[in-house]
């Protein structure tokens, strides 16, 4: 009678099949290189320039003076007519002078 035999199996490749005593995987590096692209956007209307990158820094500035929470959404209307911009910052409405 031929017997037959069964691989062996180290402990290692044991410990490595087994999800439960499985160490985490390590976490990816930190990316490096440039940082994302902050694209600026101007707006002319009527001989006029605006930069739209500017009036969204100055609507969440002019947000975090009267409110203590963090922008969690921020959306911004600008109306070249009127020469004003309108925002909603978490709810919140305001008007800013162009």
């Amino acid at each position: 009678m031929a017997e037959k035999k069964t691989p062996a199996v180290s402990p290692a490749t044991e410990s490595a099949a087994d999800p439960k005593t499985r160490k985490p995987a390590a976490k990816a590096p930190a990316r490096r290189g440039r940082p994302p692209l902050a694209p600026e956007l101007y707006v002319e209307l009527n001989g006029k320039q605006y930069n739209i990158t500017d009036v969204i820094d100055r609507a969440k500035a002019d947000y975090r003076a009267t409110h203590k929470v963090g922008v969690q959404s921020c959306k911004v209307y600008v109306k070249p007519e009127e020469g004003a911009a309108y925002y909603v910052i978490n709810k919140v409405s305001g008007k800013l002078d162009l």
